[in-house]
């Protein structure tokens, strides 16, 4: 690969970004072509890990408007200070924005994180939590039904949602496959509409067959002759 072209990219995306992809000792062509292998990956994930996060947030939305006996449950029922901060933070950001607070703003507002944290030991005394599994996953298998693999699944697909979200690497990870697998068996427990809807535009297995080596052929086709 042409230094120059090396160097330039290097420069815009930095030096501490692309590192990761080098860490092994492989050459520039190798490294830029696992960086944009990295980009189809995520990307490939994107539109199934978006489907899981609304309807994960929805349901659990459903069942606790149910408890609560009204939309605003966020004001009525018992959370921990650290709930209280996002939700007064999801506030902040609407006001901020000029607009009205409303239910479904503060939904969309509230991260991942928070909708995942109701899942935890840290609620485990808290009545909606047991409403929330027995509402929202009536047909995960009785094995899985308790709540410390349901927060271990559900943390990994957060961690997987927060670096395809923030463009980290995720092509290392020797769990990827499984972890896809996870994330549509998750949905599927769900809404099996939904699991249909991100069956029909998965791309993940396809992309991830592919593997670097043919952005590599890419690279070189494209940027060997870059002046």
């Amino acid at each position: 690969m042409n230094k120059q072209f090396y160097s330039e990219i290097e420069n815009s995306f930095s030096a501490s970004r692309l590192s990761v992809y080098k860490q092994d000792g492989a050459d520039d062509i190798t490294c830029i072509a696992r960086y944009l292998y990295n980009i189809e990956v995520c990307k490939s994930l994107y539109s199934s890990l978006n489907i899981f996060e609304v309807t994960f947030r929805n349901s659990i939305d459903k069942v606790l408007c149910t408890v609560a006996g009204a939309d605003n449950w966020y004001d009525i029922l018992p959370l921990d200070a650290t709930s209280i901060k996002n939700i007064n933070d999801a506030k902040h950001k609407i006001q901020k924005k000029g607009k009205p607070i409303t239910h479904d703003r503060i939904v969309s507002e509230l991260t991942f994180g928070f909708w995942t944290s109701l899942l935890t030991p840290r609620y485990s005394q808290a009545s909606f939590q047991s409403k929330i599994i027995k509402t929202c996953f009536r047909s995960i298998p009785a094995s899985q039904r308790n709540i410390k693999n349901l927060q271990t699944r559900f943390d990994r697909i957060r961690i997987l949602r927060n670096r395809v979200s923030h463009h980290e690497r995720i092509i290392h990870w020797k769990n990827l496959n499984n972890q896809h697998n996870e994330l549509l068996e998750s949905i599927k427990w769900l809404d099996r509409a939904s699991y249909e809807l991100a069956c029909s535009c998965d791309r993940f297995s396809k992309v991830y067959a592919k593997e670097f080596k043919l952005y590599k052929k890419y690279v070189k086709r494209h940027w060997n002759k870059y002046k």
